[in-house]
């Protein structure tokens, strides 16, 4: 088996997420049949099938879901050299890859960023808004900002102070005059996900009835808190900005933060200096 191409390589990753050769071939700005090409050429390399033609598009074979995260990690590095060469050594200047939540990356970042970009403006910055965690030891990210403790191997993690989190309405929404608990008001909770009404169970907050909206996006969820269609779970801080108003202000909920990077990562200037910037502007924030 040769050594195959990297040139090949995302048009195989790119395949395998969008499930077709038309939408790779838009996802990586080529013509369809070059992405064909890259891929045959991918096959003929090692030797193996990676897709099954159909009608309805490619369907990938077990070795290609075997190589999915081969590929993956293979990208990842080599937009990690992008970014280390974006600067000199010692430069602060060049590319950062931030990755964080979705409702932190919408609603703190652009100020913390900003922030930042006057303080050192040769810095520039990718932004991932995911609320899954990347694989900081696979170069996803050069920062991440978790809200779950880090698992995985050599890397720098600062706890943060824990963010407070509690119920809000909008402050137009009308509330019962002897509200205690969550029993006769509507409520916004996540969908397939399932996961904000157990936790507030574990966590002791008072479980409210059937949810008036499920919402699996998270801004989803905001921006319907925020038009007044019920109450709903959102940060302290994010809240008093956005002129919520507290519901049952005695029941909160602690959510822990951690800050992280590769502990290679913590020599390199333009992340340290973006990393120590987060580190003390966030807690402003969160």
């Amino acid at each position: 088996m040769s050594t195959p191409s990297l040139t090949n390589i995302p048009a195989f990753h790119a395949v395998m997420t969008t499930g077709s050769l038309s939408a790779a071939a838009r996802r990586l700005r080529l013509a369809q049949p070059t992405v064909r090409r890259q891929i045959e050429a991918l096959e003929a390399e090692l030797g193996v099938a990676l897709f099954t033609r159909a009608a309805n598009g490619l369907t990938p074979t077990p070795i290609a879901r075997t190589l999915m995260p081969y590929a993956l990690s293979v990208l990842e590095q080599a937009a990690a050299l992008h970014r280390a060469a974006s600067a000199g050594a010692q430069a602060l200047e060049g590319v950062v890859r931030i990755t964080t939540s979705r409702i932190v990356a919408t609603h703190v970042m652009p100020q913390v960023l900003a922030q930042l970009a006057q303080q050192a403006p040769g810095l520039r910055f990718e932004l991932a808004a995911t609320d899954v965690a990347e694989n900081l030891a696979h170069r996803a990210a050069d920062i991440a900002l978790r809200f779950t403790p880090p698992t995985q191997q050599a890397l720098v993690a600062l706890r943060l102070s824990d963010v407070a989190v509690g119920l809000f309405a909008a402050a137009q929404f009308p509330l019962p005059a002897d509200m205690t608990d969550l029993s006769d008001v509507p409520f916004i909770a996540d969908d397939r996900e399932a996961l904000i009404l157990p936790r507030m169970a574990q966590a002791g907050m008072p479980v409210p009835r059937p949810p008036v909206l499920r919402c699996d996006d998270p801004l989803a969820q905001l921006a319907h808190l925020q038009a007044g269609l019920g109450i709903g779970l959102c940060q302290v801080k994010l809240a008093g900005r956005m002129g919520l108003r507290r519901v049952l202000p005695q029941v909160s909920h602690a959510m822990p933060c951690w800050l992280v990077m590769h502990e290679d990562q913590a020599r390199t200037p333009r992340i340290r200096a973006v990393f120590d910037h987060l580190k003390a502007e966030l807690p402003n924030w969160i």
